[in-house]
């Protein structure tokens, strides 16, 4: 009887040991895992910043593109200012009056 008593705390004291490893392969994989985790969030972070960034960028070059002007372009914008700005004269001067 004592050598069955022996034996199976042998084998309880080898499944502990087996546990116990385990136990401590798990929880390293599990700190590994939070840490890649950690660097990926960072990483969707900046990646979320350059991607408002280019669009932003996006929304300034098709707004510059709408606007280029050419020559006929500048001409008649001349035109329109000189006008609006005669038309702003025209109001100052009425309101003077």
């Amino acid at each position: 009887m004592p050598s069955d008593l022996q034996q199976q705390l042998e084998s309880v004291r080898a499944k502990t040991r087996v546990m116990v490893e385990k136990y401590h392969y798990v929880k390293d994989a599990y700190e590994a895992a939070k840490v890649e985790i950690s660097d990926l969030k960072a990483q969707i972070l900046a990646r979320d910043e350059e991607l408002e960034q280019l669009k932003l960028k996006v929304e300034y070059l098709s707004i510059a593109s709408t606007v280029r002007i050419t020559g006929d372009d500048l001409a008649s914008t001349r035109a329109m200012v000189a006008d609006l700005v005669r038309e702003i004269d025209r109001c100052l001067a009425d309101l003077k009056e």
